[in-house]
């Protein structure tokens, strides 16, 4: 086999690989929601949300929002739902619905819970980011990558953000994208999980 080949075929691996990290969540307060709970291993394609430093996680397949024992949770939405019909201000039951969908891989059910918090609480870079999971999980990935730059312009030292715009810029090979997003985030959080993976990734297709 030619070292050319040789090499793009593990150029390849290592994309296949960095796309299989999942998602991190910034796990900002979350307070009153059963299901937001943290998830292991995942292979989605998603970079770190909003929901902090977690390990990777497991998105579930799409489904009614449930607890930890898989009990329906459509009481607890239905009241969540009711508080934002009194109240359209009401940012803990908009981010409580969001997270509730989200957390069940219910992209586009959660997408206008999370524009509604953002309607609160604009600018909010955790809100941004998770919202952009929920398009990039939908193939938006121009929209994602859009949200992801909102939020680490909202906040420079939001890795999560950065993080998810190296990975949906390695998805849509929009190579200076991601190597500009890495170089950042290798300075803002040099701890960032699977960040010499990533690296590899990179330089992979950049050769």
């Amino acid at each position: 086999m030619k070292q050319e080949q040789v090499a793009f075929l593990a150029g390849g691996l290592v994309l296949g690989i960095a796309l299989g990290f999942g998602g991190y969540h910034a796990w900002y307060a979350r307070p009153g929601t059963p299901a937001a709970q943290p998830r292991e291993d995942s292979t989605s394609p998603m970079g770190p949300s909003a929901m902090g430093g977690a390990p990777p996680m497991t998105m579930p397949p799409p489904a009614a929002p449930s607890a930890g024992g898989g009990a329906p949770m459509v009481q607890v939405v239905n009241t969540l739902k009711k508080r934002l019909q009194d109240d359209p201000k009401d940012l803990d039951a908009a981010m409580q619905l969001a997270h509730l969908h989200h957390d069940a891989g219910m992209w586009q059910q959660a997408i206008p819970f999370y524009e509604r918090a953002l309607e609160i609480r604009p600018g909010d870079p955790d809100l941004l980011t998770d919202l952009g999971i929920c398009h990039q999980e939908l193939k938006a990935f121009d929209k994602a990558l859009d949200l992801f730059g909102r939020a680490s312009k909202a906040s420079a030292s939001h890795w999560q953000s950065l993080y998810n715009t190296v990975v949906v810029g390695l998805q849509v090979g929009d190579l200076p994208r991601a190597r500009e997003a890495l170089t950042r985030l290798e300075q803002v959080n040099p701890q960032a999980p699977n960040l010499a993976s990533l690296r590899t990734a990179v330089e992979g297709r950049a050769r």
